[in-house]
C-alpha cells in the first residue's frame, strides 16, 4: 500500500509539472479541462491498459481532487500570501453558498 501512494504522489507532482495551468486562479477552458483529464488518465493508467482498474481510478479522482483545490486556493489567496487567512476561507465559503436559502 506504501508504493501506491508513492506511486500517487508521483502521478500527482507530473500532472502538477504537465498543466502548469492547474495553478492559474482563472478557471480552466474546456479544452483545458479536456486536456487535464486526460492527463490524470494518462497517469493514472499505470498499466497502460486505456482502463482503469479501481485502484487507478483512486489515482485518477486524487489528482482531480487536487488540482480543483489548487484553483480554489489561487482564487481564494486574495493577497497571494501563499496561505489562506480566515478571512480568506470565509469569503470563500460565502461564494460557494451564495444564492442558496434555506433548505
Amino acid at each position: 500500500m506504501q508504493n501506491f501512494h508513492k506511486k500517487t504522489l508521483l502521478a500527482a507532482a507530473t500532472a502538477l509539472i504537465l498543466l502548469p495551468s492547474l495553478a492559474s486562479a482563472e478557471r480552466p477552458s474546456r479544452e483545458e479541462r479536456q486536456a487535464e483529464r486526460e492527463s490524470f488518465f494518462l497517469a493514472a493508467d499505470e498499466d497502460a491498459s486505456g482502463g482503469l482498474s479501481v485502484d487507478e481510478l483512486v489515482v485518477f479522482v486524487s489528482l482531480a481532487a487536487a488540482s480543483h483545490a489548487e484553483r480554489k486556493f489561487a482564487r481564494a489567496d486574495a493577497d497571494q500570501s501563499g496561505e489562506l487567512s480566515l478571512e480568506e476561507v470565509s469569503k470563500m465559503h460565502r461564494k460557494k453558498h451564495r444564492g442558496k436559502g434555506p433548505r
